[in-house]
């Protein structure tokens, strides 16, 4: 009888143990859970840069979509690129909430074409639909030719787009439709730096405050190429049309929203 009281201890003793293993086992992936959720993207650009306040002009907000990839110094302006070779696209696609996306090199040292997010000196990737990748191949690089010989600059070599985004599946600001960016259709230009055969840097902002001089003509005569290389079909009236926004005071107009950036799009009428 003794031996038997003494085996229900042990058993009884052996359950109240286990109980507290999964007891303890469950704490412990709860606060892995909790963990994760304050470690949430949520509210930070695509490039992984924090949001900033800045009333009616602030930049679009991304939220990413893929880990960030780390920023690297910008090549030295003086390397040639490679004849031919615009913007550096990453092989393949990736999936992307209304489509496929193309990856955009910023950093590739050959390309004619780079960029990073709000930097005129780190660079950094991108995305866009595949279509608007080929487009830009196209025609990007001599709507800034065009805008530099409209401003007097010299001959450019290369240029470096500072932006503020590229996708970012989103609702347009004050607005219950899709942005261009949730299609990948879009990208916030903030700044060209320019070199010419040289090296030389000419920086050319997008804010409404340096809108004169050379810089407007730039402006507008960058605008007005992009407009031009849009398809026939593309009218007014359909949204986007002209493939971009700018100021309201620039020749082909916009609103204050982008007051800051030139919002360069690719609109559906284009394909």
């Amino acid at each position: 009888m003794a031996n038997h009281t003494n085996l229900k201890s042990v058993f009884e003793s052996s359950n109240k143990n286990k109980l507290s293993v999964r007891f303890l086992l469950v704490l412990a992936g709860l606060s892995l859970v909790v963990g994760c959720a304050g470690a949430s993207g949520d509210g930070e650009w695509a490039s992984g840069n924090p949001d900033s306040a800045q009333g009616d002009v602030t930049p679009d907000p991304e939220v990413p979509n893929t880990p960030s990839v780390p920023e690297e110094e910008e090549v030295e302006s003086t390397t040639p690129p490679l004849a031919g070779l615009f913007f550096s696209f990453k092989p393949g696609t990736q999936t992307l909430a209304y489509g496929l996306g193309k990856t955009w090199d910023g950093c590739d040292k050959e390309a004619i074409v780079r960029g990073g997010y709000d930097s005129d000196t780190k660079c950094g990737n991108g995305t866009v639909l595949p279509a608007y990748a080929e487009h830009l191949n196209k025609h990007f690089f001599g709507c800034v030719e065009k805008g530099s010989l409209a401003a007097g600059y010299s001959q450019p070599e290369r240029v470096f787009i500072r932006h503020w985004g590229t996708y970012v599946n989103r609702n347009a600001r004050n607005s219950s439709s899709l942005s261009m960016h949730a299609y990948a259709r879009a990208i916030d230009i903030v700044k060209f730096i320019i070199y010419d055969r040289t090296g030389k840097a000419t920086s050319v902002s997008t804010h409404v405050r340096d809108f004169k001089g050379t810089t407007a003509k730039f402006y507008n005569a960058f605008r007005q190429c992009w407009k031009d290389t849009m398809p026939s079909k593309c009218r007014p009236g359909q949204r986007e049309y002209s493939g971009s926004i700018g100021i309201p005071g620039s020749e082909l107009g916009g609103n204050s929203l982008h007051n800051d950036h030139i919002h360069l799009s690719f609109p559906f009428c284009a394909g």
